[in-house]
């Protein structure tokens, strides 16, 4: 068995010299001569961007689900920031509330954070796989959808203490909504190529809209035009 391996090790230590005789001729660096380095395109300073909404102090506040961050973005001087970093900082949605508090939604995660002003980072609900889109009421009730990872909409507590509160089920994907002038949540199902509009309290659904081929998200403007 011995006299077998003689030669093996004879032809990869032949191989061995060879690689470093070569490495001794051939001078340092030049096989990057002659090269030379430009950028193209700047890259950007984001990293995915999914939800983006208007702070308190006018900045802009994007937030990514791949970059696990939420970006502060100055409009005027296009100055960039990382406002919560990975891996909390992963966000879907996100809203200020009436008293100030940034929400977010954890997508891969199910975990909704919030965050006011300079206070630590808090949990308002996990276990909520898919959770995606949230809007605040005017009143200052917080609601969320999960979509693709599930399919409900919930009143979420801001205390953080009790569980959410399950309005609805198998909508069709209920995602990127907002509260209209009457109160009223509206906003695309995503599988069904509709807009609907749901009453938040009486856990009711009505398609206000159809025909789409993949609705994402529905606003209102400042005139209440959806």
């Amino acid at each position: 068995m011995r006299a077998h391996l003689v030669r093996p090790v004879r032809h990869w230590l032949g191989l061995g010299l060879i690689a470093l005789l070569a490495a001794a001729i051939v001078p340092r660096g030049a096989g990057a001569a002659g090269y030379k380095q430009e950028v193209l395109v700047k890259g950007s300073a984001f990293h995915g961007i999914h939800g983006i909404t208007t702070g308190p102090d006018g900045m802009l506040y994007a937030g990514s689900v791949v970059g696990q961050a939420i970006y502060k973005i100055d409009p005027k001087s296009g100055k960039v920031q990382t406002h919560v970093p990975p891996p909390e900082g992963m966000a879907d949605d996100l809203e200020f509330g009436p008293d100030g508090t940034l929400v977010w939604t954890s997508f891969l995660v199910g975990i909704i954070h919030a965050k006011k002003g300079d206070e630590p980072i808090r949990v308002l609900a996990t276990g909520l796989p898919g959770i995606n889109s949230l809007a605040f009421k005017e009143d200052g009730r917080l609601f969320a959808t999960q979509v693709f990872l599930g399919d409900a909409l919930y009143e979420i507590d801001m205390a953080g203490v009790k569980p959410p509160r399950k309005i609805l089920e198998n909508m069709g994907g209920l995602n990127g909504f907002d509260f209209g002038p009457d109160g009223k949540l509206y906003g695309p199902l995503w599988f069904k190529g509709q807009v609907a509009r749901v009453d938040v309290d009486a856990g009711t659904l009505e398609v206000v809209a159809s025909g789409f081929k993949t609705p994402a998200a529905a606003n209102f403007d400042p005139k209440g035009n959806l």
